[in-house]
């Protein structure tokens, strides 16, 4: 896939605001539209916004337009395969195949969809049906408030360029191509499952961060998704950690909109400014809004929220490195490796 570039702010000096702005119109219209899962469009909105690259164009609302359309085939198919286990896991490991293999090959953004979606489905389905049907509407109602506020945003808040952003993607290239999703596929389907069957949604953060792992080309690819992403969820933690702690003291609606802002547009600012990666800005503010808005609008403990994610993450994603390296040190022929010839020293 795209590695996200960095943003001229010369070209869109706008992003923070637009990005903080949508965020804290989700937190505000998810009561009044009935979402009642609040980090959804959160989450989606900051990460669709900030993902905006040049000029505005038709491709800037793909994602909002698709959310509504693949939460409603998505739940449907789990609902629809729910009662018949093996039906399930073929399914789910047929999807998992196609969007890993999408995303290695190919570095399209639709791998993501066909692996992270359908697993949201199908572990909220296991779970209950309530929450099938919550992840379902917080996630379509979710795209109509982030399409609807990207519309407004970017006419008051507009691009300085008409620069129109392509994808620069880096897929795989290799000669045995189905070794290597197969290798892959053997780190994820076996984790996916078995989260599957524990039927806690809260474990649903390991397969999610496996997959971003398993879709990268090479080593170090995956190091820099340990580093941006594994990183980026110790200091989120931290983060959040220091926001709740004011929302303990002044625990009001208001109070928690503007530290959701003030994040996200200091977080959004540093993908234009800071000196790492911007993936690493972008995970640290995905993080610290999920684990702030959990403890918040959930029932589970706030300690809870922020050991369990930091510790989950980082060490699904160290085991998953190693596990890809050794398998691809014994089933993967490596490349400029030749025979010595005959009567050499």
């Amino acid at each position: 896939m795209e590695e996200l570039t960095r943003v001229d702010p010369n070209e869109d000096p706008y992003l923070a605001l637009r990005t903080a702005l949508s965020v804290a119109l989700c937190v505000i219209l998810a009561d009044p539209l009935g979402v009642t899962q609040p980090m959804m469009p959160v989450v989606l909105g900051m990460s669709l916004m900030s993902n905006q690259r040049g000029a505005l164009n038709v491709r800037s609302f793909m994602g909002p337009i698709m959310l509504p359309v693949m939460a409603f085939v998505f739940s449907w198919l789990a609902a629809a395969t729910v009662s018949e286990p093996m039906l399930f896991v073929t399914v789910n490991v047929v999807l998992a195949a196609a969007g890993i293999a999408l995303m290695l090959f190919r570095g399209s953004r639709m791998g993501i969809m066909l692996t992270v979606f359908p697993a949201m489905m199908s572990m909220s389905v296991l779970y209950s049906d309530q929450a099938l049907v919550a992840i379902r509407d917080s996630m379509a109602m979710g795209g109509l408030i982030v399409g609807g506020t990207a519309v407004v945003l970017n006419i008051l808040f507009p691009p300085q360029t008409k620069r129109v952003h392509f994808e620069q993607t880096r897929p795989l290239e290799t000669e045995s191509p189905i070794a290597e999703l197969l290798i892959r596929l053997a780190v994820y389907v076996p984790i996916m499952l078995a989260t599957y069957a524990t039927g806690d949604m809260n474990l649903l953060i390991v397969p999610i961060m496996l997959a971003f792992i398993c879709a990268e080309p090479d080593r170090g690819g995956r190091l820099q998704q340990l580093i941006d992403r594994g990183g980026g969820t110790i200091v989120g933690a931290a983060v959040a950690v220091a926001a709740m702690a004011v929302y303990y003291v002044v625990p009001q609606f208001p109070v928690l909109v503007a530290l959701i802002a003030i994040i996200t547009f200091f977080l959004i600012e540093k993908k234009t400014t800071g000196a790492s990666r911007p993936l690493y800005y972008q995970y640290i503010c995905s993080v610290a809004l999920v684990m702030l808005l959990s403890s918040t609008f959930g029932a589970r403990d706030a300690f809870e929220v922020v050991v369990q994610r930091v510790v989950l993450t980082s060490g699904a994603m160290v085991g998953a490195i190693a596990l890809l390296a050794l398998l691809e040190a014994i089933f993967i022929p490596r490349k400029g490796i030749t025979a010595a010839p005959a009567g050499a020293a």
